[in-house]
C-alpha cells in the first residue's frame, strides 16, 4: 500500500466520520454539549491524520533507509532518489493543502458553532422571557381570581344585607299598614264617640233646660205652697168659719201634695240623670284623652317610620349605586380576565410550539397536538374512554385547517367518532372539553337527530373538500380519533 492510498483512505474515513457525527440537521438541533463533542472529535481526527502522516513518512524514509543493506544502497541511482524526493515533496504539498483545507473547515465550524451558540443563548433568553411573562400572567391571574372571589363575597354580603333590609322594610310596612288600619278604626270610633258625645251633650242641655224649668216650677210651687201654707194657716184660723170650703181646700192640698211628690220624684230622676251624664262625660273625656294620647303616639310613630323609611330609601339607593358600580367593575374585570386568558392561551400556544415534543409512535402531529386513528371500532363512550386511557380525548376541531388535517387521516369514505355531542341538551352541541360548537362542517340537512336518538358527532371522510360531519346514534360501532 503506497502513501497516496493511505492518505486517500484516511481522508475518506475522516469525511465519513465528520459526516456521520455532524450533519446539518443534527448540528442545528443538537444541544451545546453535543456541538462541543463534535468539535473535539473533528480536532482529534485532524491530529490523528497528522500523526498517521508523520508515522508514514518516518516509516518510509528513515526506517527503510536504516534497514537497507549497504550493498543494495550502492545500486540506487540518483534519478530514483530524485523522483522519490519529488514524489514526497508533492505529497507533502498535498498534505499541506489538505491541512489548510482542514484548518479552513475548522474555522468555518467554529464560526458556525459561535453562531449557533448565540442563537441558543438568544432562544434561552427568549424562553426565559416567555417563562417570566407566563409566571407574571399566572400571578396576575391568581390575583384577579382572589379579587373576583373577594368581590363575589362582598356582592353576596351586600345581597344578603339588601334582602334583610327589604325584609325589615316589608315588616315595617306591614306594621305601618296595621297601625294605619288601627288608626283608621280608632278615628272612626272617635268620630262615633264624638257624635254620641255631641248627642249626649245636646240631650244634657235639653235636660238641663228642662231641669231649670222644673226648678223654676218647683220654686214657684214652693212659693205657692208657702203662700198656700199661709193661706192654710189663715184658713185653719178661720176653720170654723170656712168649714164648707175645707173639703175643697183639702182636695186641693192633696193634689198639690201629689204634684209636689211627682216634682220631687222628677227632681231625683233628673239629678240621677245628671249624675249619669256627668259620669258619661267624665268617661268620654278620659276616652278622648286616651284617644288623643294614642293619636299623638301614632303620629310620633308615623314620623319615626317616615324617618326610618327615608333613611332606608337612601340606604337602598346607596346600595343600588354601590351594586351598580361593583357590577360595572366586575364586568370590566371579567373583560380584562377574558383578554388575559386569550393572551395567555396565545402565549401558551407559542410556548408549546417552541417546546413541542415529537409525537409517540403511531401518532400524527399537527400544530401543537398529536392525533391517533384507531384500528378497532367501538361506540362513542368506549371510544372516548380509550382516548382518556392514552392521556388524550376525542378530537376537538376548532379550525378549517385542523378539519382538513383530520379528514386526511382517514381513508376514503371512512367514518370516525369525534368529541362532539348534544346528549346533555338536545340541539346544543358541545365539545368534550366543555366549549360550545361555533364553527361546524355538517353535511347538508345535518344534524337531524333521526328518530330523536342521534346525539354523537362523527366525521365522514371526503376525497374532495375538507370532509363533513354527521350525527349518529352513540351506540354505533365506529373508528375514533384521539387528540392530545
Amino acid at each position: 500500500m503506497d502513501m497516496m492510498e493511505i492518505d486517500d483512505d484516511v481522508y475518506i474515513n475522516r469525511n465519513l466520520t465528520l459526516e456521520g457525527l455532524v450533519t446539518k440537521v443534527d448540528f442545528h438541533r443538537g444541544k451545546k454539549p453535543s456541538r462541543c463533542v463534535t468539535m473535539c472529535l473533528g480536532l482529534l481526527c485532524a491530529l490523528l491524520l497528522a500523526g498517521n502522516i508523520g508515522q508514514f513518512i518516518y516509516y518510509e524514509v528513515f526506517s527503510h533507509h536504516r534497514s537497507a543493506d549497504p550493498a543494495q544502497a550502492s545500486y540506487i541511482q540518483g534519478d530514483q532518489l530524485q523522483s522519490r524526493y519529488d514524489a514526497l515533496t508533492a505529497e507533502r504539498k498535498e498534505l499541506e493543502d489538505r491541512l489548510t483545507n482542514l484548518t479552513t473547515e475548522k474555522d468555518q465550524l467554529q464560526q458556525s458553532y459561535d453562531t449557533l451558540k448565540q442563537d441558543s443563548d438568544q432562544l434561552q433568553s427568549d424562553h426565559n422571557d416567555v417563562k417570566a411573562s407566563k409566571d407574571q400572567l399566572q400571578t396576575n391571574y391568581s390575583n384577579l381570581q382572589r379579587e373576583k372571589d373577594q368581590l363575589q363575597q362582598n356582592y353576596d354580603s351586600l345581597t344578603a344585607e339588601t334582602d334583610e333590609f327589604k325584609a325589615s322594610f316589608n315588616n315595617l310596612k306591614n306594621e305601618w299598614d296595621q297601625l294605619q288600619a288601627s288608626y283608621n278604626n280608632l278615628t272612626v270610633s272617635y268620630d262615633q264617640l264624638q257624635t254620641n258625645y255631641s248627642n249626649l251633650q245636646r240631650e244634657r242641655d235639653q235636660w238641663q233646660k228642662s231641669y231649670k224649668d222644673l226648678r223654676q216650677s218647683k220654686n214657684q210651687l214652693e212659693r205657692s205652697c208657702y203662700d198656700m201654707q199661709m193661706n192654710l194657716d189663715r184658713l185653719q184660723t178661720n176653720h170654723n168659719e170656712l168649714t164648707s170650703s175645707n173639703k175643697v181646700l183639702q182636695n186641693t192640698y192633696s193634689k198639690l201634695q201629689r204634684e209636689k211628690d211627682e216634682l220631687l220624684t222628677t227632681f231625683f230622676t233628673l239629678r240621677a240623670n245628671r249624675d249619669q251624664l256627668q259620669n258619661n262625660y267624665t268617661s268620654l273625656k278620659r276616652n278622648n284623652d286616651q284617644l288623643q294620647r294614642t293619636y299623638d303616639t301614632l303620629s310620633t310613630s308615623k314620623n319615626l317610620l317616615d324617618i326610618s323609611y327615608t333613611s332606608l330609601w337612601k340606604d337602598k339607593q346607596q346600595l343600588q349605586t354601590r351594586y351598580n358600580t361593583l357590577r360595572r367593575e366586575n364586568q370590566q374585570l371579567q373583560t380584562n380576565y377574558s383578554s388575559l386568558v386569550t393572551i395567555r392561551d396565545q402565549l401558551e400556544k407559542k410556548i408549546n410550539k417552541v417546546t413541542a415534543k415529537p409525537c409517540q409512535a403511531g401518532w400524527r402531529k399537527f400544530d401543537i397536538s398529536c392525533y391517533f386513528v384507531s384500528t378497532l371500532t367501538r361506540n362513542w363512550t368506549l371510544s372516548r374512554n380509550a382516548c382518556i386511557t392514552e392521556g388524550a380525548d376525542l378530537v376537538v376541531i376548532d379550525s378549517r385547517e385542523e378539519q382538513e388535517f383530520v379528514n386526511g387521516l382517514l381513508q376514503v369514505d371512512q367514518n370516525a367518532w369525534i368529541g362532539l355531542t348534544d346528549s346533555l341538551e338536545e340541539g346544543t352541541w358541545m365539545w368534550v372539553d366543555g366549549t360550545p360548537l361555533t364553527t361546524g362542517f355538517w353535511q347538508p340537512g345535518q344534524p337531524n337527530s333521526f328518530n330523536g336518538n342521534q346525539d354523537c358527532g362523527e366525521i365522514v371522510q371526503k376525497s374532495v373538500g375538507v370532509g363533513e360531519w354527521n350525527d349518529d346514534g352513540c351506540f354505533s360501532q365506529q373508528l375514533w380519533i384521539c387528540e392530545k
